[in-house]
Order: C-alpha cells, then structure tokens, then sequence
C-alpha cells in the first residue's frame, strides 16, 4: 500500500520556490497553508435518516505559499488560472451581491474570477470589524487534475486565503470561526 503522503516535500518546495520569486525575499521566509479537499462518504451532506455526515479529507488539496508583503497590497498568482490577482487589504471590500459589478473592476488579466476567493476572504475578516494591514504576496495551487471535481476545493481554497490573511496580520481565529466566515 504505497501511497504518498500529501503534501510532498518537491510540492512544497516548489511553491517556496515561486513565491520567493515573486517576492525577492528567501524561500525560509515563504509560509505554507495546507487545505485538504473532502468528501462526503454517502456523496451528501445528510444520510438517509436524515443525520448529519461528517466530511473527511483526502491526500489532496489546495497549497498557498505566502509572505507579508510589507504593506496593505495583495498580489497572487495561480497555479492552475492565468493573470494575477492583486487587491489592497485596507481598502473596504463589499459583497459582490449587495453591490453593482463597476464597483468591482475585474483584472483584466485574471482568468475566471479566481481572485474572488482572495477578496472574499478580506471581506469576511473586515466584516467582523478585523483591521488588516499587511497584504500578501502568495502563490496558489491545486492537487493536479482535480480542478472543480466536487471535493470542496472552493472551501479549501477559501480557507487557504483565510489562514494566510490572518498570519501575515497575526490574528488568532479559531478554526470554527474560520469555518463560519468561509460560508
């Protein structure tokens, strides 16, 4: 039963690699967050009585190499969607539905939307009244060939952002909490 254990060092290693391209500073500086993809073992969130499943994760899922960007600008890039993603955490972010699109100038270089989840995790850190100074320079991937297959990469994903967020701003959220605030 030889299977791998997820992260591997060459992934991880790759990632410190590209952010510290990005960023100029040493790979021992760049921090990982680790987010599994899961799966429900009935393929739904309720059995058939009715009950509650409880998700369990795989050894696979989404890794966001980061470092403080020494001041409020966001850059990212991914590993599976072209352009790159760059926002300011101490500019307000609002709801996407509660708030017409001009507001929300899409980077023309950004491939589907993918820095929405980047956003979307500002914006639930600002909607608790957190004040955030320090952006983030990161890279993002996913496990290879398991783009948009039905195992929660967006929660993964958001999670990831939610995490290095607080890190580079040391903020302590309970993992609960951040569970709440990537609904």
């Amino acid at each position: 039963m030889g299977t791998s254990s997820w992260p591997s060092e060459a992934e991880l290693n790759k990632v410190k690699k590209v952010v510290s391209e990005l960023s100029g500073r040493d790979t021992d500086e760049v921090r990982v967050v680790v987010s599994p993809y899961r799966i429900c073992p009935l393929g739904a969130h309720i059995d058939h009585q009715g009950g509650n499943v409880s998700a369990m994760t795989i050894n696979k899922g989404i890794l966001l190499g980061f470092v403080a960007s020494g001041d409020p600008r966001a850059v990212i890039r991914s590993g599976q969607f072209q352009g790159e993603v760059r926002f300011r955490v101490d500019e307000v972010q609002r709801s996407k539905h509660a708030t017409p699109a001009k507001v929300f100038p899409n980077d023309s270089s950004e491939e589907c939307n993918w820095g929405s989840y980047g956003r979307g995790a500002l914006y639930a850190l600002q909607r608790t009244g957190k004040l955030l100074t320090q952006g983030i320079i990161g890279f993002i991937c996913g496990s290879e060939g398991l783009d948009s297959s039905g195992l929660s990469s967006s929660a993964a994903a958001g999670v990831a952002y939610l995490l290095a967020l607080e890190t580079a701003n040391n903020l302590s959220v309970s993992p609960t909490d951040n569970i709440e605030l990537d609904r």
